[in-house]
């Protein structure tokens, strides 16, 4: 499953996710996984939740983030549940293009994932991960 949460910037899509997150890793038995680009709330997440800085990686690329997220599962299949924070600020990343190729790993791993993308507008193609 899919889950996206989307607005213009600075609209509160961040605080949501992170409430999400934390609210999730308190009622799943999986593991959850937090996804950001930069370091700046890390004291914000449960410390429950496996927190992953995407530049302490080196990961700017669509196949490079769906590579590291098919590596965690690996590593661990108890993950239940992913959220990425600020997709289009990882680097060179189109929501539009990675949110079905996400949904492909859902379909393929059973994990969940929940998506914060700045966009006034979700594209049609989107529309059905609302």
């Amino acid at each position: 499953m899919i889950e996206l949460i989307y607005g213009a910037k600075g609209t509160g899509k961040t605080q949501r996710i992170i409430e999400k997150a934390n609210k999730k890793v308190e009622e799943t038995k999986g593991n959850v996984v937090f996804i950001t680009p930069v370091d700046k709330y890390s004291l914000d997440i449960s410390n429950n939740i496996r927190f992953v800085v995407t530049a302490e990686y080196g990961i700017s690329k669509a196949c490079g983030l769906a590579a590291f997220i098919k590596g965690m599962i690996a590593g661990n299949s108890d993950i239940s549940d992913f959220y990425i924070d600020g997709m289009a600020r990882i680097g060179e990343i189109d929501p539009v293009e990675f949110i079905p190729v996400l949904d492909d790993i859902s379909t393929r791993y059973n994990v969940n994932f929940t998506v914060t993308v700045s966009m006034a507008e979700v594209p049609a193609k989107l529309k059905r991960y609302i």
